[in-house]
């Protein structure tokens, strides 16, 4: 897979086309989460599920690295809570009340960015 990166530019942009793959794989990742750790804490697994851990651990990790690597720590910690400790968006409208729905939205929006533009530079998307 060809990266275009433009002059200058660090890391490569997220696209659209990234940032709804990422907004999927946020989605689905609490279920692949725990569908792997139940996986990996049996003793005997089927060819099936030897696949299912093999193809999907690696996601897991790299969604986690991509939001542990988010540089705003409020940003972070809001992706860390909804994504990685599985919590509802009601929940986290109800722990950062401070903020309002749509402040939260934007920035839970600009946390599925940055993971997008990490996990566009680990090749995951």
């Amino acid at each position: 897979m060809a990266m275009v990166w433009e002059q200058g530019e660090l890391f490569p942009r997220a696209n659209k086309a990234d940032i709804q793959t990422t907004k999927k794989l946020l989605r689905k990742h609490p279920d692949m989460k725990k569908i792997v750790k139940g996986l990996q804490e049996r003793e005997q697994l089927t060819t099936e599920e030897e696949a299912i851990i093999n193809k999907w651990g690696p996601t897991v990790k790299n969604v986690e690295l991509a939001i542990e690597s988010i540089p705003d720590s409020e940003i972070r910690l809001i992706m860390q809570y909804r994504f990685i400790n599985c919590y509802p968006r009601k929940a986290a409208v109800t722990k950062w009340s401070s903020f309002t729905d749509r402040s939260l939205d934007r920035k839970i929006e600009e946390g599925t960015e940055a993971v997008a533009g990490t996990l566009k530079l680990l090749g995951i998307i």
